[in-house]
């Protein structure tokens, strides 16, 4: 009876501690509540305020590019206004604003005639109002949309003292401003609702704005945005729900003042019986250019009882009843568990003294035992030692129960080593090991079985294995048959010999490597003994033709050109022969000097542009640089045999299109390239081409000549100049060489030296002209224009439009892809006051009219006069 009551003391003190610490529980899980709550009003907050900072942000950016629009022209119309705002689609990317206007600063004195001036515009009547006595006015003029703005069409914004104020700080500062709070004029609704105007000024394009007072002299008017604050709202909280974020309210407070006066936007206005002290408050601020805003956010406060904390608590408590009422249920049980527990014992004490008796006999026995296995054990670990210490090996037994199934008796432990599994995994599964034999050698491999198993012979075999990681190794099998109670028994051994196999065929790569390097050499040989005689034969018997007796002297002239020519020819043999030797010396010395790469590169051009007028195939020339730009640090000598061979190569390939050299920088290096649309070469020859005495070099100089050595005396020149070389080519569409040599400059390079300058385009299909035209002005006029080259008249179109710089068109009128007619109709189209001057051979009256009448400014005749020229240039550049 004692040990029950205190069973239910124990019982009840539990119960109580569960109530306090239920309580306990239930005050954190209302404070953690209470803190995420902060902290979720905290993010939906940031949130809210930075959507409202961007679209904000938006709208200034917008009345910037608006305020650039008028800028960039010296007049604007009306129609172009509605283009701009329609194309802009500012009602679609960002919704709420009430209208995008054009402020106009009109004097007292001009006020007259420029009310005339717009309504005769409007073909209706326009006023400026109020009306209001100002020493200047700033009327809009231009508003979109215009159905919905029309009240406001005329209003004088200097008339509102808050507007007046935005207009002259941001005529003054160059900046956008924001208004404070206004009422917008087109209000049409009964109880108006406040709203802000963001101002942009605009400047006369001419005039200098570095100071107040040059800005107040060049200042020409205002593009304004016009937002009423609920609209604006609505179009940044389109996707965000104030109601859903439980109950989050927003006021909007112009300035730093918290009073009705400066509130610009409420969200709760229809709440009702609105009490603050109710409400968490939260302050933020959001500063656009000069423009600062606070925004009061505010949430209801949680009850000091809610649902969570009586939750835990009610399950604290119910948890304390059930854990009390089982505790003492648990306590009784104990108490009779000791007394049952108690005659157990003197019941188990008989029955151990027997169990010791039994286990001192089944000691004696088990010792016997152990020293017999101990016996087997030391004979098996001496086998295992053997088989497991074959280097490369694996010992086996398996047994041939039928033709396709296996059972293995014994495996060495180098199984795992081989096949990725143990030796016990594999006696109970024998396919672990056969089923990795490559399915191409299986079937040989029993073919091979079944023969020695006829002629009672050993099983040598080799076959590859796939390894557990999915590799391949080359594995040989040895082993004998015998047959023990009608089964085939296999002991054997399997080696790994995979190293071996791969020293065979390093040694027949080899093999065949030497016997193809041996070929092509020997091909080389021959063909240098053909490239050698020929010339030589041309040489030896024209010399003997020309001790011919009344020979005339127009056929000694041909011989003695023949001649030369023959010579020229073994000369460039015996060039490439000494220089691939000089080259593989290793001793070659690198010499650099001053050199003008644009200048070298208009030599070589004139060089080559003879031979490509003789083929047929036009050569155009690139500059990525000014001629002090391109001077660089460099050995002119291997850079000329570098290029010059290339350009070679791609006259020997080309026989229809063009061929173009060039370059452009690259970081710091110098990316020369010569592209043709010659046959090109496959994508596998790319690396080969540049190998001596290559396949692919060999086949090529076949085709048209040579020692097939070019290529690869040019990638060795490239990297004595510290410089690489690719290639870019498909088979039949041409190729492009990339030489990437470092970019040493002599003179310092000032950034961005030619970002600003304006530009003169010259569209001329014809390289020479082109560079005569270029040398005029770079080197006869000395202007400080950037010269640029359109081959054709669709370069010429894309180029004005990419290049707003540009100020002076050179147009040719005969150009393939797209004539200079086609081209100026293109470029007036989005340029209409661009200079276009026509440049052809013909000058008849008739093409001369053509010109004047399709739109050209003036025309120029081929050839080109350079005091013409001079004169044409002072005309339209000044």
């Amino acid at each position: 009876m004692l040990y029950k009551e205190n069973s239910f003391l124990k019982s009840i003190t539990i119960f109580i501690v569960g109530i306090v610490i239920s309580m306990i529980l239930a005050y954190y899980v209302k404070k953690e509540n209470d803190k995420q709550q902060h902290q979720e009003f905290e993010i939906s907050s940031n949130d809210i305020r930075d959507k409202i900072e961007n679209r904000l942000s938006a709208y200034v950016q917008f009345s910037r590019t608006s305020s650039s629009f008028f800028m960039s022209s010296d007049t604007v119309t009306r129609s172009d206004w509605n283009y701009f705002f329609e194309k802009s689609k500012i009602s679609e990317n960002l919704i709420g604003f009430q209208g995008l206007a054009y402020l106009a600063q009109v004097s007292r004195k001009q006020l007259s005639s420029f009310t005339k001036h717009i309504s005769r515009e409007l073909n209706d009547v326009y006023e400026v109002f109020p009306e209001t006595k100002e020493v200047y006015y700033t009327p809009i003029i231009y508003i979109e949309p215009a159905e919905k703005n029309e009240k406001a069409l005329g209003f004088n914004s200097s008339s509102n003292s808050n507007m007046r104020n935005a207009i002259e700080i941001a005529r003054d500062s160059n900046k956008v401003t924001i208004t404070d709070k206004v009422f917008l004029v087109q209000e049409v609704e009964a109880a108006p609702k406040p709203g802000i105007v963001i101002y942009a000024p605009v400047y006369n394009k001419n005039m200098l704005i570095s100071t107040i007072e040059q800005r107040r002299e060049a200042i020409k008017g205002w593009v304004a945005i016009s937002l009423r604050m609920h609209d604006f709202m609505d179009g940044v909280m389109s996707d965000f729900d104030l109601g859903a974020k439980k109950y989050i309210g927003l006021k909007i407070f112009d300035n730093d003042s918290l009073s009705n006066n400066h509130l610009l936007y409420d969200s709760q206005l229809n709440i009702k019986n609105y009490d603050s002290n109710k409400y968490n408050l939260l302050i933020k601020t959001i500063q656009v250019n000069t423009k600062k805003w606070l925004l009061q956010f505010s949430e209801p406060k949680t009850p000091i009882i809610n649902i969570g904390s009586v939750t835990v608590f009610l399950l604290g408590l119910v948890i304390s009843l059930l854990l009390s009422l089982l505790m003492f249920s648990l306590f009784n049980t104990v108490s009779f568990g000791k007394s049952l527990a108690k005659k157990l014992t003197l019941d188990l004490s008989d029955k151990n003294i027997e169990l010791k008796k039994t286990n001192q006999l089944l000691n004696e026995s088990y010792s016997d035992l152990k020293k017999a296995k101990e016996k087997v054990e030391e004979s098996e670990d001496k086998l295992k030692l053997i088989a497991n210490n074959l280097v490369n090996g694996m010992l086996y037994q398996v047994v041939s129960i039928d033709e396709n199934k296996r059972k293995y008796n014994y495996v060495s432990d180098a199984v795992y080593k081989f096949y990725g599994c143990t030796a016990e995994e594999v006696l109970n599964n024998p396919n672990l090991i056969y089923d990795r034999i490559h399915k191409d050698d299986i079937e040989e491999f029993k073919k091979n079985e079944i023969k020695s198993i006829k002629e009672q012979t050993i099983f040598k075999f080799k076959a590859r294995v796939i390894n557990p990681d999915g590799s391949i190794r080359w594995s040989y099998y040895v082993s004998r048959p015998r047959i023990i109670n009608g089964l085939i028994h296999w002991d054997g051994i399997e080696i790994d010999i995979t190293e071996q196999k791969k020293i065979e065929n390093e040694l027949l790569i080899a093999k065949e490597s030497a016997e193809e390097s041996n070929k092509l050499k020997t091909e080389f040989l021959n063909n240098m003994s053909h490239e050698i005689r020929t010339p030589m034969n041309g040489i030896l018997g024209f010399s003997d033709l020309l001790n011919t007796p009344n020979l005339s002297n127009e056929k000694k002239q041909s011989f003695i050109g023949i001649i030369q020519s023959s010579a020229k020819q073994l000369l460039n043999v015996i060039d490439d022969i000494l220089e691939i030797s000089i080259l593989e010396t290793k001793q070659v010395k690198i010499v650099e000097s001053k050199v003008c790469l644009n200048e070298l590169l208009v030599n070589l051009f004139l060089v080559f542009d003879i031979k490509s007028k003789e083929n047929k195939i036009p050569i155009y020339l690139k500059k990525g640089l000014t001629d002090k730009q391109s001077t660089i640090f460099v050995d002119k000598t291997k850079l000329v045999k570098v290029i010059s061979n290339l350009i070679e190569n791609a006259l020997k390939f080309t026989s229809n299109g063009y061929i173009e050299i060039g370059y452009i920088l690259n970081n710091k290096k110098i990316d020369i390239y010569i592209k043709d649309t010659g046959i090109g070469i496959d994508k596998e020859k790319h690396e080969l081409i540049f190998e001596r005495f290559s396949q692919a070099e060999v086949k090529l100089s076949k085709k048209v000549g040579g020692l097939g050595l070019g290529l690869s005396i040019v990638k060795e020149n490239v990297e004595l100049l510290g410089g690489k070389i690719r290639l870019e080519s498909i088979k039949d569409k041409g190729s492009t060489f990339v030489v990437s040599i470092p970019y040493k400059p002599v003179f310092e390079n000032k950034p961005n030296e030619t970002n600003n300058q304006p530009i003169i385009l010259i569209a001329e299909d014809e390289e020479v002209n082109y560079l005569y035209v270029e040398t005029l002005i770079k080197d006869v006029l000395k202007l400080d224009y950037n010269v640029i080259h359109a081959k054709n008249g669709q370069e010429a179109v894309e180029m004005c439009r990419k290049y707003s710089a540009i100020e002076l068109v050179l147009m040719d009128l005969k150009m393939p892809i797209m004539n200079g007619y086609e081209a100026l109709k293109e470029i007036k189209k989005n340029r209409p006051d661009l200079t276009i001057v026509a440049q052809t051979a013909y000058s008849t009256t008739d093409v001369k009219n053509d010109v004047s009448s399709t739109g050209f400014d003036d025309f120029i005749s081929k050839p080109i006069n350079s005091d013409v020229f001079v004169k044409i240039i002072e005309i339209y550049l000044k």
